[in-house]
C-alpha cells in the first residue's frame, strides 16, 4: 500500500504566524508501518539537515492509504489555514471528493473521540472517507485546534 502522511507544524524560528505543511509519501505494509517510517525518517532529516529546526512540534494531519498508483488524480487532502485566538489553525479534509464506495482509497483520522498516534492496533484508527462538506461554522475553538503532536523534538 501506499501512504501519504500530511505533517504540519509551525516554524518557531519565524516570529510571524505560519504554518509550514509537508506531504510524505512510503509504501508500508499497514498504517502503522507507515507511521513509524514517517517518525524515522522525520527523526533522521532533523539530525541532518536545517530544514526542520523550527519545529518543535510535528502534527499529522492526515494519513491516506492507497492500495496502488492511481490512474487518475485523487486529491488526498484539503487543507484551509484559518485565524485563531492564538495565531493560525488548520482545517483539513482527508480524500474530500473520493466516494465512500471506492474502496482503493481510505484515510485515517484521529479526533476528540480518544484517538491519537500512540496506537498499537491499526484497527483502533478512524476510517474516514471525508465528504468535503466541512462546516467551518459549526466548529467550536477546540475543534479548529489539534492539541496533539505527531512528533516532538
Amino acid at each position: 500500500m501506499l501512504y501519504i502522511g500530511n505533517f504540519s507544524y509551525n516554524d518557531d524560528s519565524d516570529s510571524k504566524d505560519n504554518y509550514c505543511l509537508m506531504p510524505c509519501v512510503v509504501e508500508a505494509g499497514s498504517a502503522d508501518e507507515a507511521i513509524d517510517k514517517f517518525a524515522t525518517y522525520l527523526q533522521k532529516v532533523r539530525r541532518s539537515s536545517d530544514l526542520l529546526d523550527g519545529a518543535h512540534e510535528i502534527f499529522l494531519d492526515s494519513l491516506t492509504e492507497l492500495e496502488a498508483a492511481p490512474e487518475e488524480p485523487v486529491i488526498c487532502q484539503w487543507q484551509k489555514i484559518v485565524p485563531a485566538m492564538n495565531g493560525l489553525c488548520s482545517i483539513t479534509s482527508a480524500l474530500p471528493v473520493v466516494d465512500e464506495a471506492d474502496e482503493s482509497a481510505n484515510a485515517y483520522a484521529w479526533g476528540d473521540d480518544g484517538h491519537d498516534h500512540d496506537h498499537d492496533d491499526e484497527d483502533d484508527y478512524e476510517d474516514d472517507h471525508g465528504d468535503g462538506g466541512l462546516d467551518l461554522e459549526s466548529l467550536s475553538e477546540d475543534e479548529l485546534v489539534s492539541s496533539e503532536a505527531f512528533l516532538l523534538f
